[in-house]
């Protein structure tokens, strides 16, 4: 009898020492991380990529500039990216339809465009794997030359002009307008906006055009140092290319934004938006826009124009907004348009 006892005792005891071992194993819910010295649980959340490109465009131009300051956003995520020289809004388009980039820097109308297969897309598949995530600044078009007697987009005729490299989109934009226009020019020719200097200089281009942010360096490096007149489009001309390309408004680069430009220059500009592949997680694009509505300065440092980028500016998005990206603007109380609403 005692035996069976002390048999009983024991197997009881190992039951209980079993049980309580499978409820310490099966506990769901995971320890809080401390941090030294503060003993504060670590809430950051882990991110479910590692690295971002960026499409932006030529070195010398404002998307360029702008591409710089979002690396230094994400890498505070402990994200790493890396600002990527492309053509510009057309070729990023194209670079994120084909899978190559998981972001890029786009102006809004090359962005509509690509959406619906039209315009400088014409005949392209519709690019649907676009997602918005934030407004940006305006893309004003604006020339720049040594050529006193060039005042406006008409005075082009017989010139030889320059929009940056092939196929990017102030090539492409500034073609478009000229067309639109009537303008024959001599010839166009390509080359990155950061050669205007020389090309000025040696007589090799009459003038530089595009389709750019302001100030770009590129443009404020041949007004500073040479001298360059910087000119826009006519009130007259933005009529015509708006009856025929309405994604564009008229607006005015304002006074002083480069050397010796001491009057507002009259234009049409287009606004640019930071957009994304569809298929970047939502966690991720919610921690990147809040990141960069937390770190302005840090983008202005980069780039003067990314004080355009406010919660006012998201109805300017004319295009699906990424679910990341409305995530955050819902949380802080923003009327999105009805053309932003998400679609996935």
């Amino acid at each position: 009898m005692k035996m069976n006892s002390l048999i009983k005792v024991i197997s009881l005891s190992l039951v209980i020492m079993l049980i309580f071992g499978l409820v310490g194993c099966s506990s769901s819910k995971p320890e809080p991380v401390e941090n030294e010295p503060g003993g504060e649980e670590e809430t950051k959340p882990e991110a479910t990529i590692t690295s971002m490109s960026i499409g932006t465009a030529s070195v010398g131009g404002a998307l360029y500039a702008f591409g710089g300051g979002f690396v230094n956003v994400w890498n505070s995520l402990g994200i790493s990216a890396s600002a990527e020289v492309t053509g510009g809004s057309v070729h990023n388009c194209n670079l994120i339809q084909s899978g190559e980039i998981g972001s890029a820097l786009i102006s809004q109308g090359a962005a509509y465009q690509s959406w619906t297969g039209t315009g400088l897309f014409d005949g392209q598949e519709p690019n649907k794997e676009l997602r918005a995530a934030l407004p940006l600044h305006p893309s004003f078009i604006h020339g720049w030359t040594l050529d006193k007697n060039i005042n406006s987009y008409a005075d082009l005729e017989g010139k030889i002009v320059c929009g940056g490299p092939a196929g990017g989109t102030s090539d492409e934009y500034n073609k478009e307008i000229l067309d639109i226009l009537g303008v024959k020019v001599n010839k166009f020719v390509n080359t990155a906006f950061a050669d205007a200097p020389n090309n000025l200089r040696d007589g090799m281009v009459d003038v530089f055009v595009s389709s750019m942010g302001v100030p770009a360096s590129a443009v404020e490096e041949c007004a500073a140092t040479l001298g360059a007149k910087i000119i826009g489009v006519s009130d007259e001309e933005a009529d015509k290319v708006i009856a025929k390309v309405p994604f564009y408004a008229k607006m005015a680069i304002p006074a002083n934004t480069y050397s010796g430009q001491t009057e507002p220059i009259n234009t049409i500009a287009d606004v640019n938006v930071y957009m994304f592949d569809k298929d970047i997680p939502e966690d991720v694009v919610y921690n990147f826009v809040k990141a960069s509505f937390e770190q302005i300065d840090v983008l202005t440092a980069a780039f003067a124009g990314a004080k355009d980028m406010t919660l006012e500016n998201v109805r300017t998005i004319a295009l699906p907004l990424h679910p990341g990206a409305y995530k955050y603007y819902k949380e802080m109380g923003v009327e999105v348009p009805e053309a932003a609403m998400p679609i996935d």
